[in-house]
Formats: C-alpha cells, structure tokens, sequence
C-alpha cells in the first residue's frame, strides 16, 4: 500500500535531478541584463552598489570601470578592489530603497491615516 506513492516519487525524483543545473544555469540575457545595469549605473553617477554573486557572496561598494567582460568595485572603507565577472553576478542593487518602494510606503500611510479617519468619523457620526 506504501511502496506505490514511494515509488512514484523516486521515480520523480530521479527524473528531475538531471534537470536541476540547467534550471539554474545563467542565460545570456542575463548577462546582457548585469552588464546593462551596471553601465547604466556608471553613467548616472550612481556607482554605489551591493553585487549578490552566484556563489553566495556579497560585494559592496562603487564601481570604478567597466569592461567586456567584468567590473571592478572598489570596497568604500578598506579601497581594495575587487573584479568582478558579468557571468558571476547573480543581482546588482543600489544603495538604499528604491523609488517604488518608497511610493508604497508613502501610499500605504496615507491608507492608514485615512482609513483611520473613516473609522473615527463613523463612530462619532452620531455624537
């Protein structure tokens, strides 16, 4: 009675393994995407920036050149720098919330306060 569904999902399982690197394999067009961003970013002066990589690690700092094939960030408090690859770059963030968030805030407090104020006024309607 147990063996079916245990079989069944090995077999799922052995199946879908192979699957796996290529599901988190990097697609050109992402490359395409970091490199745009990060030229983007250097010609708006924006080079503060937070480098997530493929490997898990982290690399803060502004970006000081841009080649073909990689960057180079230089670290804000000890100036070592550091090149980076297009291909290893997972996410590349600026410093700080960026607009839409700080829009959503905005309009989430601006709910609040005038859901607060319905609410008040409703109770008071007939004081």
């Amino acid at each position: 009675m147990k063996r079916t569904p245990t079989t069944l999902f090995l077999a799922l399982a052995i199946f879908l393994c192979p699957l796996g690197p290529a599901a988190r394999a990097q697609q050109p067009d992402q490359t395409a995407k970091v490199k745009a961003e990060v030229t983007n970013r250097l010609n708006k002066k924006e080079g503060h920036v937070k480098v997530k990589l493929r490997n898990g690690s982290e690399v803060k700092g502004h970006i000081t050149q841009t080649s073909e094939n990689g960057f180079t960030v230089a670290n804000d408090k000890t100036s070592a720098r550091t090149d980076i690859a297009y291909a290893d770059v997972q996410n590349v963030e600026g410093r700080g919330m960026s607009k839409t968030k700080k829009v959503l805030i905005g309009v989430g407090i601006g709910v609040a306060v005038f859901a607060a104020m319905v609410a008040y006024a409703f109770t008071h309607f007939w004081d």
